[in-house]
């Protein structure tokens, strides 16, 4: 008897699109909630975003991308990826952009009627990119992923059919939002190192930070990491196609 009673207390609980108070990422949310997040109010406002902003900072992440010489299977991936850590930097500056307010404006008269869906929106706000290390896969689309900066481990759930399935161990970027019952998902797919990179990756990743970090914010000191990062993975691709020629 008591197994079902807590059972319809959280189905009590749970919280749905017209509850007042803040978003709990900690609290479950009524299945009602979360389709109309994930599949209406998802959809619709990276739509937005992407239509009003991308094309503004894709010539600067074009030079980026030219720079690092990414292989041409992973540069969308990281090109998106790049994306959204701008605009969450611009907008956590207060510089340009404060697309989680603009869009609350412009859709305000049916959203003044949904008071979680407001407070879901603006914990976009709080999130940034940052670098991530498979540590156990449900399968391939639930995954623990722990922060490579501050050990926090995160249970995730990636939404996006066609995203790349990650390797146990791998190393990822993305950014992560909440989607309730403790649970995190992806933006968008994330950008995946080489696997043979990992290792010097998790090595060299806690110094440049540090270094970094001095001087600039976590977010900007990000862009930095990755950058050396990139680079690291580009000699180590680098040197296993020139072992491969000279096995040839």
């Amino acid at each position: 008897m008591k197994k079902f009673e807590t059972v319809d207390n959280v189905v009590w609980f749970a919280q749905s699109a017209t509850h007042s108070g803040e978003f709990k990422n900690d609290l479950p949310i009524s299945e009602e909630l979360r389709e109309e997040l994930l599949k209406e109010v998802y959809n619709d406002f990276v739509k937005e975003i992407v239509g009003t902003h991308f094309q503004y900072f894709q010539e600067n992440t074009q030079e980026f991308m030219d720079e690092h010489q990414i292989p041409k299977d992973k540069k969308h991936s990281l090109e998106h990826n790049l994306f959204w850590w701008k605009v969450l930097y611009q907008a956590s500056n207060g510089i340009e952009i404060l697309f989680v307010q603009e869009y609350i404006a412009k859709n305000y008269s049916v959203l003044k009627h949904k008071p979680l869906i407001i407070s879901w929106l603006k914990k976009w706000e709080e999130a940034t990119t940052k670098f991530y290390y498979v540590g156990y896969k449900y399968n391939d689309r639930t995954l623990v992923l722990i922060d490579m900066l501050t050990e926090e481990t995160l249970d995730v759930v990636v939404y996006d059919r066609n995203a790349t399935p990650p390797k146990k161990g791998e190393i990822v970027v993305g950014t992560l939002l909440p989607i309730g019952d403790a649970l995190y998902f992806p933006i968008l797919d994330f950008y995946h190192f080489d696997y043979q990179a990992r290792a010097h990756i998790a090595t060299l990743l806690p110094h440049y930070y540090d270094r970094h970090k001095k001087n600039s914010t976590e977010q900007e000191a990000f862009i930095h990491v990755l950058s050396t990062l990139l680079q690291v993975e580009r000699m180590i691709r680098e040197e296993k196609e020139e072992s491969i020629d000279i096995k040839n």
